[in-house]
């Protein structure tokens, strides 16, 4: 009777595991919706200008100056696309 049951709840076990991993892993997609801060070059000093948050094609600007994102620790040379939120 041991064998049995050790037999039979084994794999239910690992199947019940299976799905509860594969759940746990999946993504949202609201990770592609957040909000990301932007910045403007102003006399070559990258100021910081409010939000894009990267859902359309095109070039986030604002009043004709091309808002960028954060590349690195000190500089912003990512691209970011519209719609610009103040």
């Amino acid at each position: 009777m041991k064998n049995f049951k050790f037999k039979f709840l084994l794999p239910v076990m690992a199947f019940m595991m299976a799905i509860a991993a594969a759940f746990a892993t999946q993504t949202d997609g609201q990770e592609d919706f957040a909000l990301e801060p932007g910045y403007i070059y102003i006399n070559g000093v990258c100021q910081p200008y409010g939000r894009c948050d990267n859902t359309q094609a095109q070039v986030c600007t604002h009043n004709g100056f091309q808002v960028f994102g954060k590349s690195g620790p000190t500089s912003c040379l990512k691209t970011l696309y519209m719609n610009w939120i103040p």
